[in-house]
């Protein structure tokens, strides 16, 4: 874990004025300020960003108290560096989303895509990583945006109609090893629904759950006419080994690249060491080491 990751987890109270200093002299939320154009609250309450980039992103507000390491990068920062940024307390899912995403450039580090071509953004949430995909594959290319969760997938419809985007076709089944129905743990954030059942994780804070519909993915490819996939993106909160053992079919006959969020602990374990095992079933190679703070697989046949 890095330094500063260290200094964001830390509850202590002697951490405070070294959360101080860092946080006056180095704060990602300086860097989000800078790519925002404007910002407010639209009529349904939402926060609407425009990028200087042109694209708009637009999220509600959380329904839960933010936690501390989110609302404490503004607390201690230079308000004069943060001009742009609108209610943290409220909206810190959106400001967390544009800086791992928009800053970072989280899903293009080892792969890019090119015009026309098609992929899977498994668990799309408010449609981040899916208005990026959607400009680079452009009108002859496709993004098919799995996300079960309802809330999500109307702030997600609501980011597509912003920006005009006619290439996503979104699928509200959940992504299992069958087909089934499972129990969907509701989080109080946007990003951490799961068909995990995470009881008695301190990080986990269920708010209620529904029954839904899972499918394999490799049957999904069929039920949709779906065909080749260039990139799969899954961020499913730890049921990634699930998911990956129902697209044996995909990796086996096409090579997609794998960009997959896979930290959450299965059965006491990161789900990345099963899915690691299982793609390389399939003769997929690690573009980068997996580290244990994101545990994010990069990788290529």
């Amino acid at each position: 874990m890095s330094i500063k990751n260290i200094i964001a987890d830390s509850d202590s109270f002697f951490s405070l004025p070294v959360k101080y200093v860092f946080y006056k002299y180095f704060n990602k939320y300086y860097k989000v300020n800078d790519i925002i154009e404007a910002a407010e609250i639209d009529s349904e309450g939402d926060l609407l960003i425009e990028l200087k980039s042109g694209l708009k992103i637009s999220s509600p507000p959380s329904k839960y108290e933010a936690d501390h390491n989110f609302t404490e990068r503004y607390k201690y920062g230079d308000k004069s560096k943060m001009d742009k940024i609108i209610d943290v307390e409220r909206f810190f899912f959106l400001y967390e989303v544009l800086s791992e995403l928009y800053i970072n450039n989280e899903y293009f580090v080892h792969y890019d895509l090119q015009k026309g071509d098609v992929v899977i953004d498994a668990g799309a949430n408010i449609g981040g990583f899916t208005l990026q995909a959607s400009r680079k594959v452009g009108d002859s290319g496709r993004i098919y945006a799995i996300e079960p969760n309802e809330d999500n997938r109307r702030t997600l419809q609501k980011n597509l109609k912003l920006n005009n985007i006619n290439n996503c076709i979104i699928l509200t089944e959940a992504l299992w090893s069958e087909k089934c129905t499972k129990k969907f743990f509701i989080s109080h954030r946007p990003g951490e629904h799961t068909l995990i059942n995470y009881d008695g994780d301190s990080h986990f804070h269920k708010q209620g759950e529904i029954t839904i519909n899972c499918e394999k993915l490799d049957d999904l490819l069929i039920k949709y006419n779906i065909e080749n996939i260039k990139y799969l993106k899954m961020d499913i909160e730890g049921a990634e080994i699930e998911a990956i053992k129902g697209a044996g079919n995909l990796l086996e006959t096409q090579s997609p690249y794998l960009h997959i969020e896979a930290l959450h602990e299965v059965n006491g374990k990161p789900a990345y060491l099963e899915v690691i095992k299982s793609i390389e079933r399939h003769g997929y190679k690690l573009k980068k080491e997996v580290d244990n703070y994101r545990g994010t697989i990069s990788a290529v046949k």
